[in-house]
């Protein structure tokens, strides 16, 4: 069980007059669950409120996790006293869940005519380290590699590769080859590599290697004879834990010299991929590099500038601009659509998220979009290809993109919140920084979302105004409390901001840099949350609606009720 059977008796009483209705115990779960359907045919929406309750928590007596998703999403949207209410049962999950998760993730990379020594070896390593190992025994296809191997690569903390007198054989050459693809993805996001050498056998010489994985050879690692297997063994359960505390920088195969120049659109990509490097963004500079191999027909190096005015590179100016026309973000992005100048001052956030306490930050000057990102707006993104272009993504976008096989917002097809002139709705924070980062490129600008602190200044001016429009709510002043999403002009003039910002209250919550447990607003961090602001139609309660209130939005789930807008900084 995940809560005592004391505690499970009070969490029903508590949780049953939330399920009064068919319609919010369907609402209920719709939130908590948006991506699991599968609950909503495992329950009886017709059953009284107490047995509903009753069922549905015995329904997770031994899944710790989706308990504490459904008191999370019960917290994140009835708000109020149910956040404190909720929350000594949500520790009490949590600390169930830190102690049944194993120590460390290993990843084993293999080659199938190794099965026998690294099915034994799996077998001994279970007895022997508290680890989640995960190994595949029974192959795959083509069709599942991404979903189902690359995933587990890249939640582990080591990678355990087996050498063997197959490893390195001609299939290595091969750039769909298994374990080629797992060497490299390993490298890019510098996992710790342990190599175990079957009978003394190591990597070739890094020269006889694709460009991809070169980083792999010339190593040494633990060595397994037949007569010295145990020690061998003791020597890896001991090495493990020292790998995984000293992880290795990701890998960036060399940038070599040029022998032609690139096409436009390779050297706005060379221009990116340089400066990606240049402040050692390797892991986000990969995706790049493997693009602009494609280009040049799938050679293995890329090209840097020289100025056509010049007959020999210069070392000091062999990285040059290009000359392209660029069109205004207004252009690109068409009605409605303008800018807001947002002067510097100071802001002052509550407490909440990664701040113990309310404190005053120094914004600098900046410009904001007048409106959040229409749906018509979103779709230039769309035309451009852009769920299908790696360079515009994080890389943990990327990789949940390709997970969930993502080729539109979620509810693109939805009519009811696909109106051209209403904010977009249903994206994650990734594919909203995809989208930035796709306008940076197009513009030449220096185009992201807002951070916290940015978006606050802006909705509240110097005078630190509870609602954009003042100090008293005025309902005709936005959209709360509605079935749905209005056109971003709608309030314009009556619901502005100090400094001209429309619809920052209400309509859709906004997503923001900022990460809601660090504060971290580098784009690849992990997070398990980033900030989002403003209130939406969605809300009753005209607190959820105050410039200064901070929420949670997972950067992975698209709903109904989060949009964004975004911000061009002084690049």
């Amino acid at each position: 069980m995940c809560l005592p059977s004391e505690q499970v008796k009070r969490l029903v009483r508590l949780l049953t007059p939330l399920f009064d209705t068919i319609e919010r115990r369907r609402n209920i779960l719709m939130w908590a669950f948006w991506d699991d359907q599968t609950l909503q045919h495992r329950v009886d929406f017709n059953q009284s409120p107490i047995d509903f309750t009753q069922a549905l928590i015995t329904d997770f007596r031994n899944n710790c996790g989706a308990l504490m998703s459904l008191l999370q999403a019960i917290q994140e949207r009835e708000e109020g006293d149910w956040i404190d209410r909720l929350q000594p049962y949500v520790e009490a999950l949590r600390e169930k869940l830190l102690l049944k998760r194993p120590r460390y993730k290993l990843f084993i990379s293999y080659r199938r005519k190794s099965w026998d020594f690294t099915h034994r070896l799996v077998a001994d390593l279970r007895n022997r380290i508290d680890a989640d190992i995960f190994i595949d025994f029974s192959g795959i296809n083509s069709t599942d590699f991404e979903a189902s191997i690359l995933q587990h690569l890249r939640e582990s903390d080591c990678v355990l590769l087996v050498v063997s007198e197959h490893t390195f054989d001609e299939r290595i050459h091969d750039p769909q080859d298994w374990m080629r693809r797992e060497i490299g993805e390993a490298l890019r996001l510098g996992k710790p590599i342990v190599l175990l050498a079957h009978e003394g056998r190591y990597p070739p010489h890094p020269d006889q290697l694709p460009l991809d994985i070169r980083a792999i050879g010339g190593r040494q690692g633990i060595e397994f004879y037949p007569r010295f297997y145990e020690a061998a063994l003791d020597k890896l359960v001991e090495f493990i834990p020292q790998a995984i505390a000293n992880p290795p920088a990701p890998y960036q195969p060399a940038i070599l010299p040029p022998d032609r120049l690139l096409d436009e659109e390779g050297a706005v990509l060379h221009r990116r991929l340089i400066m990606l490097c240049e402040v050692g963004d390797y892991r986000g500079a990969l995706p790049l590099l493997e693009h602009l191999a494609t280009l040049q027909a799938q050679r293995e190096e890329t090209v840097l500038l020289r100025d056509p005015k010049r007959s020999e590179p210069n070392e000091e100016t062999n990285i040059i601009s290009v000359s392209v026309a660029k069109r205004t973000v207004a252009q690109i992005l068409g009605e409605p659509f303008a800018w807001c100048n947002v002067l510097a001052g100071m802001v002052r956030l509550e407490q909440g998220g990664y701040l113990d306490r309310n404190a005053a930050f120094e914004v600098k000057s900046f410009k904001i979009a007048k409106y959040p990102i229409t749906n018509a707006q979103f779709e230039r993104f769309m035309r451009a290809n852009g769920y299908h272009q790696p360079r515009w993504w994080t890389s943990e976008g990327w990789r949940v993109r390709i997970e969930r096989q993502w080729c539109e917002p979620r509810f693109w097809q939805a009519e009811h919140w696909n109106r051209p002139n209403h904010p977009v709705v249903g994206v994650s924070w990734y594919e909203a920084v995809a989208f930035c980062n796709w306008l940076s490129e197009v513009s030449g600008e220096a185009i992201s979302l807002p951070s916290e602190r940015q978006w606050q200044r802006a909705a509240q001016g110097k005078h630190n105004l509870i609602y954009p429009w003042g100090d008293e709510f005025d309902p005709t002043r936005c959209n709360y409390a509605s079935d749905g999403t209005t056109p971003v002009t709608r309030y314009e003039g009556v619901g502005d901001s100090p400094f001209g910002v429309a619809d920052m209250c209400g309509n859709v919550w906004e997503l923001c840099l900022t990460d809601y447990q660090t504060g971290d607003e580098s784009l690849e961090c992990l997070s398990a949350g980033r900030v989002r602001r403003g209130g939406s139609w969605a809300n009753t309660n005209p607190k959820s609606l105050r410039a200064s209130k901070r929420d949670v939005a997972h950067p992975a789930h698209g709903l109904e009720f989060i949009g964004f807008r975004i911000v061009c900084n002084e690049s």
